[in-house]
């Protein structure tokens, strides 16, 4: 039986297949994207062939479409390279397209020398309805002055909203790289923002509900959850990120949670 607040050290189909149908209120999956760099992340995480990986990846995707709630969510961190391929699959299982959400990020490096330089990446949003939880995302209005004056729309005199605008759905927050972020970056390759996890949390979900992790890496949406009042279970097959992700869920939330890891899924 799963336990809730616990990342499992081991397989992530091992942990999706024991999870009961529709048990689940978001799931966010950042899964291996079928690249060289994949080996980094331990057996089993890299694949010879595109085939081999996306049959991977359809077996795992079926299983979370039974554990999520008919309310639920789902995200899916992936790459321009091979995006369309899980996007399509998703249709092809029945879920609701939703949105692609555009990671727009500015400061990293590019190897690319034949092209542009890569400042995106794609995250997949889906679900089993149109109506799945959603809480409107506010963002500072670009300009202040144009609010000094009333604005008509449609005849009707238009107030802006206390709390700012609405966010759209390219999403700007910058990678873990360089001095500025050092407090927070991990020896994780491809570590996500604590900012970025927190948004696919707070507003995909709602306080008290499970967080479904199946690929935990250095433990970024399970310490949104704990600081969001979300419940989480993940799993990982890098025993260790697992001390990584552990130590970081612990210093979110000590008092809350009692944190561990398990060998149950090898």
């Amino acid at each position: 039986m799963t336990t809730e607040n616990t990342v499992y050290q081991g397989d992530a189909m091992a942990l999706l297949r024991d999870l009961a149908d529709e048990s689940v209120d978001l799931i966010i999956a950042d899964p291996p994207y079928h690249l060289d760099k994949d080996r980094e992340f331990g057996d089993g995480a890299f694949f010879e062939s595109r085939d081999d990986w996306l049959a991977w990846c359809k077996l795992w995707l079926q299983e979370a479409k039974r554990v999520l709630k008919a309310s639920g969510n789902l995200f899916v961190y992936a790459i321009h390279h091979h995006s369309c391929f899980l996007q399509s699959y998703l249709y092809e299982i029945g879920l609701v397209y939703r949105r692609q959400i555009i990671w727009h990020y500015e400061n990293g490096w590019s190897k690319y020398r034949n092209g542009p330089a890569c400042h995106y990446e794609p995250i997949l949003w889906f679900a089993k309805r149109n109506n799945s939880t959603f809480h409107v995302i506010r963002e500072p209005y670009k300009s202040e002055a144009r609010l000094r004056h009333a604005i008509t729309k449609n005849g009707k005199i238009w107030k802006p909203h206390p709390d700012g605008r609405q966010a759209g759905d390219v999403w700007r927050f910058p990678t873990l790289a360089g001095r500025r972020f050092a407090a927070e970056r991990t020896d994780h390759p491809t570590q996500k923002p604590l900012a970025l996890s927190r948004r696919l949390v707070e507003h995909f979900s709602n306080p008290g509900e499970l967080v479904l992790v199946p690929f935990v890496g250095s433990g970024s949406e399970c310490v949104a959850a704990v600081e969001c009042g979300r419940r989480f279970v993940g799993a990982e097959i890098n025993p260790a990120y697992v001390e990584i992700a552990l130590q970081r869920i612990s210093g979110a939330s000590p008092q809350l949670f009692q944190i561990r890891a398990k060998d149950a899924y090898g």
